[in-house]
């Protein structure tokens, strides 16, 4: 989708995006990244020790999976020229598909609707496959 609200991504975009994460701790301690491929934005959150939540099975915490989620419908904003002033999480409906094992993560999000106010986005996080999503989020962002 490209209009007034939400150009398309571009170079620039991946320059906003490392900006901002670079100025916050806890997208520092996600290891959180961005990319563009094929026009779109493709982020990553790098795997950690840290974000190990069940050590028997060796998978993600449900809460860093969520906060990556959370994070790449906000970067994704940002990647189409929203200013970070200007952003608030409302919503964030987040569903677990499949233990999150303990490798990077990848995530795409998609708008879904926007508003002069509000946007809403679908959020799609994996390990290698995307066909075989760890977890889906759908989230509304407020937008000032």
């Amino acid at each position: 989708m490209s209009d007034n609200f939400f150009p398309a991504p571009n170079e620039d975009s991946i320059a906003r995006i490392s900006e901002w994460a670079a100025r916050s701790n806890m997208l520092q301690w996600l290891d959180f990244s961005a990319t563009l491929e094929n026009g779109a934005l493709r982020f990553r959150l790098g795997f950690a020790e840290r974000h190990i939540g069940n050590e028997f099975i060796r998978a993600l915490h449900g809460g860093v999976v969520s906060s990556f989620l959370q994070t790449c419908a906000t970067a994704e904003l940002i990647g189409r020229g929203r200013e970070t002033d200007n952003l608030k999480t409302i919503s964030v409906h987040c569903d677990f598909l499949r233990p999150a094992r303990d490798m990077d993560m990848q995530g795409e999000a998609r708008i879904i609707q926007r508003g002069r106010r509000i946007a809403f986005l679908d959020v799609t996080g994996w390990h290698n496959d995307p066909a075989k999503p760890v977890g889906k989020a759908a989230i509304a962002v407020r937008l000032f």
